[in-house]
């Protein structure tokens, strides 16, 4: 079966067919890096760095490029509060980035384009514009002219501005031709950063960085662009314009991915509202796994809805996989009845990721092979590892094999026994006090003790 991806231009569900049989050039919008990353930032690039996983495991060859803003108005108005160098506080920022998604697990990431390293190719992509007509100068800078692209808003079905839209980044000159029009280039202000160039000194607008760094890595045209939700007006509608004006060819992505929103606690993350969480912070609460279990349980167009509940729940559906994992037999090969039941898993998890990657669906086909396999008097065994292995390799969620930790609690479990059988109770209930702070639960039966996952404690 062909993947199928939702493509936000075309408004449909296609068959995913790359420019390039077998590989697949893919580009999505980073952060700019002006402050800690946040939890939408974790949800959208844990998604994608999923995107680039699956991809992979099908067999293509990915290049997967994101932009790192790194001269922005946003950046300018911090370095000056804390009155440091601009270019100082992005690097450090930068590296907080790195740190925070390594922590989550997204490395798959390979190239990385910086604003401040693709100067030229801005002035560049700007002169075409104006040497075709789409780009015209005010005191305050180069600008791209709406009225020379009938194309714009293909993407997202609208031109103009409207009061949810977040206007941080909207240029503003009563001078403009139209209301829409945005910065290309924009000119040297007293104290900021600036090039000298031969559109004047100045720096980028914020659209232009992106299509100056695919078109640099890429070429005019690629095969997946992608973002979160809130991107797709005016940000990608300008890029589209930007590099399809000057270049004459489109589309410039032929999909176009974008992600849910995330919510906190019920509402939108907002600083001003106390409910603004950066991706260290969760991190002191949940591991991980948990954190990316939680955003590709859900679909990635979804929105959503980031609660402590939503973690626990989170938690305990891994740990439901963790404890059939901790069961399997590693000597045992499963009978043609076992091997057939693993084998129709794996193409149920194959299908609901092939329909637009559908994360949930694939996980609650797992679930499904799950308890089947679990009513069955025959162990699991390598056949269900290789399928537990081959999912996490994409979830990267589970853990799946720690047989130090294993050792290490049925050593205490003997040495409960022992004090029990010397009558030392309250030694014996201490350990099941310290194992339960683990999220380790444990009952004794006439022959032994046994231990799993405790689904509703949370990790110490």
């Amino acid at each position: 079966m062909a993947i199928r991806l939702y493509n936000t231009l075309t408004k449909r569900t296609e068959d995913f067919v790359p420019r390039t049989p077998g590989e697949v050039r893919m580009f999505v919008c980073g952060p700019t890096v002006y402050g800690l990353s946040h939890v939408g930032h974790a949800k959208t690039y844990t998604q994608f760095d999923f995107v680039a996983r699956y991809l992979k495991q099908r067999g293509f060859k990915v290049t997967y490029a994101q932009n790192l803003t790194d001269v922005d108005d946003k950046i300018i108005r911090r370095a000056a509060e804390l009155g440091v160098d601009p270019r100082a506080l992005a690097a450090e920022f930068e590296r907080h980035y790195f740190d925070d998604m390594a922590a989550l697990h997204n490395t798959n990431v390979d190239v990385f384009g910086r604003a401040h390293d693709h100067i030229d190719e801005v002035v560049n992509q700007v002169q075409r514009l104006i040497a075709r007509g789409h780009a015209y100068r005010l005191d305050d800078g180069w600008y791209f002219d709406l009225t020379t692209f009938p194309g714009y808003g293909k993407l997202s079905g609208r031109t103009e501005v409207r009061p949810e839209d977040s206007l941080a980044r909207v240029d503003d000159n009563e001078r403009k031709r139209n209301p829409g029009d945005f910065a290309l280039w924009k000119a040297r202000k007293p104290g900021e950063p600036y090039w000298e160039t031969p559109l004047g000194e100045g720096r980028p607008g914020w659209h232009i960085e992106d299509t100056a760094i695919t078109e640099a890595l890429f070429g005019p045209q690629y095969d997946l662009h992608g973002g979160a939700v809130d991107l797709v007006f005016p940000h990608h509608e300008a890029e589209i314009a930007q590099l399809e004006a000057a270049s004459g060819t489109e589309p410039l992505a032929r999909y176009w991915m974008h992600t849910g929103l995330l919510r906190v606690d019920g509402a939108k993350m907002s600083k001003s509202t106390g409910n603004f969480l950066t991706v260290r912070d969760l991190l002191r609460t949940a591991d991980f796994r948990t954190l990316r279990y939680a955003f590709l349980s859900q679909h990635y167009r979804s929105s959503l809805e980031l609660t402590g509940a939503a973690l626990d729940q989170a938690r305990a559906a891994r740990r439901r996989v963790e404890n059939f994992a901790r069961l399997i037999d590693r000597d045992h090969e499963e009978s043609a009845a076992g091997a057939e039941l693993v084998r129709a898993a794996r193409a149920a998890v194959h299908e609901r990721l092939d329909d637009d990657l559908d994360t949930p669906g694939a996980l609650a086909a797992l679930f499904d092979y799950v308890r089947e396999q679990n009513r069955r008097e025959e162990p699991a065994g390598l056949a269900a590892l290789a399928l537990l292995t081959e999912i996490d390799d994409l979830f990267d969620a589970f853990v799946l094999d720690d047989r130090d930790r294993d050792a290490e609690v049925e050593a205490q479990l003997a040495r409960r026994r022992e004090l029990r059988q010397a009558r030392r109770f309250a030694e014996a209930d201490a350990i099941r006090t310290a194992l339960r702070a683990r999220g380790i639960a444990i009952e004794d039966t006439a022959e032994t003790t046994r231990w799993w996952f405790a689904e509703e404690v949370a990790p110490a």
